[in-house]
C-alpha cells in the first residue's frame, strides 16, 4: 500500500485540478493499471485502465473496448508523444472525446 500511495496522490491531485474531478473508479483503475507505480501509463497499462473503466460503466472506455481501439485511443491521449499517458492527458482526452473533438 505504501508503494501505491504516491501514485494515488498524483492521480487524484492531477485529476482534481481538471473540470471533472476523478471518480473513485478512475483512481482505483489508474492505481491498479500502473503496474510499476511510476504515475504514468504505458500502452499496455493503458489497456488495463480502459478495461477496468469499461467494466465500471465509463462510456468512453466502453467505446474503446467495443471497437478494440486501444492503440488509436492511446495515440489520442498521449498528446506529447512521449509514449506514456499521464493522469492529465487521460482527463483531457476524455473531456475532448465527450465534447466531440
Amino acid at each position: 500500500m505504501k508503494r501505491l500511495l504516491p501514485v494515488l496522490c498524483v492521480a487524484a491531485g492531477a485529476a482534481a485540478a481538471q473540470p471533472i474531478p476523478a471518480s473513485d473508479d478512475e483512481i482505483h483503475a489508474f492505481v491498479r493499471a500502473d503496474g510499476n507505480a511510476d504515475g504514468v501509463l504505458t500502452p499496455v497499462e493503458f489497456r488495463v485502465f480502459v478495461q477496468a473503466m469499461a467494466r465500471a460503466g465509463q462510456p468512453t472506455a466502453q467505446q474503446i473496448r467495443f471497437f478494440g481501439a486501444y492503440g488509436y485511443a492511446f495515440g489520442v491521449v498521449d498528446r506529447n508523444r512521449d509514449g506514456v499517458a499521464t493522469p492529465e492527458e487521460l482527463r483531457r482526452g476524455d473531456d475532448a472525446h465527450r465534447a466531440g473533438d
